[in-house]
């Protein structure tokens, strides 16, 4: 396969994408507020001499004159975490915090700008880089779809960093034709009571009590009704109630997300979480509110796309770090939203370094990545993009 780019001439970039990674990393915002980090990287295209379009704190920038549009995303917002790595890089937001390693995607599709911007006229293809908003919840993807950022786009491809799959060690790239990621539903709700002293509770129905049952109920579902071949997960995450130590409080509310892969699952997840807590609210005297929040749809890879993706990151990196995935995780993405549209792939990329300590996962406080695997990063945008090209022209 013919590789354009190749892997020496990325990592001459090294000192530069850890500059942007950092950068970044000390700037973190949250939902489709990013107005620092859509500044950084507006200028930062601008400095190429490309001129980006904004869509909100997104946009999307097209390089090439001729030939097929792909596409490649990168993610720009962070996480409501405070940051706990002591790294002289870190958070200068109090309890925020780049945990899942967008400030390193948004450094390496920088870095593909400007190679591309680079080769510009030579390119045989066009390719529209995609920098998002809202991943972590907040459907980022939507507002651009709905502004037309796919217009035009035979094929899109993204990849994640961090820590996301069990099968893959440091260095690795998993690629998963077919449903890689789950559906991430969210739920809440609450035992209503009417409040009483906790020395007499046969005067007062206990939402904890309850929420107990409650808790039990979701697990007997999980365990016995769904069948067990099928992934499917209910957590409730989130409980608050009461005030003191001796007094039953009127109110339980609880939050939770509810995980799956297939369509009758996800409704069924939705029926039987909303109906064992009408069922034991009612056989203990309380009232009970519910909501169900729907997320994102499975992440679910076009085959061919994928297989692509697989060969060229084979012909660039070598087989032995490259992985085929077995199974799909359960963490949500809403790149799913580009999937469920055209075709594409979405993959991963282990950036740990035990030796050095870089072992914590994605989403924690303590969350760091290799960063002399930028490079590698950015170079599989490189190669997919030509692949994808030339696969979908």
């Amino acid at each position: 396969m013919s590789m354009r780019f190749p892997l020496e001439r990325v990592r001459t970039h090294l000192p530069r994408l850890i500059e942007r990674r950092r950068a970044l990393h000390a700037i973190p915002e949250l939902g489709r507020e990013l107005p620092r980090t859509a500044a950084y990287v507006e200028t930062a295209l601008r400095d190429i001499g490309l001129s980006p379009r904004r869509v909100g704190d997104g946009m999307w920038v097209d390089i090439g004159e001729r030939g097929p549009l792909v596409a490649l995303r990168a993610d720009m917002d962070a996480l409501p975490i405070g940051e706990e790595t002591g790294a002289a890089y870190a958070s200068a937001i109090h309890g925020r915090m780049h945990a899942c390693g967008h400030d390193a995607h948004t450094a390496a599709l920088l870095c593909a700008a400007e190679i591309f911007a680079q080769d510009a006229r030579a390119l045989p293809f066009r390719v529209r880089l995609i920098f998002q908003t809202g991943e972590e919840g907040a459907f980022g993807t939507l507002e651009l779809i709905e502004a037309g950022v796919l217009e035009g786009v035979a094929a899109i491809a993204a990849g994640h960093a961090g820590d996301l799959s069990d099968e893959l060690e440091p260095g690795e790239l998993g690629f998963l034709p077919g449903p890689m990621m789950a559906a991430s539903d969210r739920f809440r709700g609450a035992f209503v009571g009417s409040g009483g002293h906790g020395s007499a509770p046969h005067h007062s129905p206990d939402p904890i009590a309850a929420f107990a049952e409650y808790l039990m109920g979701l697990q007997y579902f999980r365990s016995r009704e769904l069948d067990q071949s099928r992934p499917a997960v209910i957590s409730v995450c989130q409980v608050e109630a009461g005030s003191t130590f001796n007094v039953i409080p009127e109110r339980l509310s609880f939050m939770g997300t509810a995980r799956s892969l297939d369509a009758d699952i996800r409704t069924h997840l939705e029926t039987k979480t909303r109906e064992t807590g009408e069922a034991i609210a009612t056989l203990r005297g309380l009232g009970f509110e519910f909501e169900w929040l729907g997320g994102y749809p499975p992440l679910v890879n076009d085959k061919r796309s994928t297989l692509v993706a697989e060969e060229a990151a084979c012909s660039l990196f070598g087989e032995g770090r490259i992985k085929r995935l077995t199974r799909p995780i359960m963490g949500g993405e809403d790149f799913a939203y580009y999937l469920e549209r055209i075709p594409g792939c979405f993959w991963f990329i282990n950036t740990q370094a035990p030796g050095r300590g870089i072992v914590w996962p994605n989403h924690n406080p303590r969350f760091d990545l290799d960063e002399s695997l930028l490079p590698d990063l950015c170079a599989a945008h490189l190669a997919l993009a030509e692949a994808l090209a030339k696969a979908f022209a």
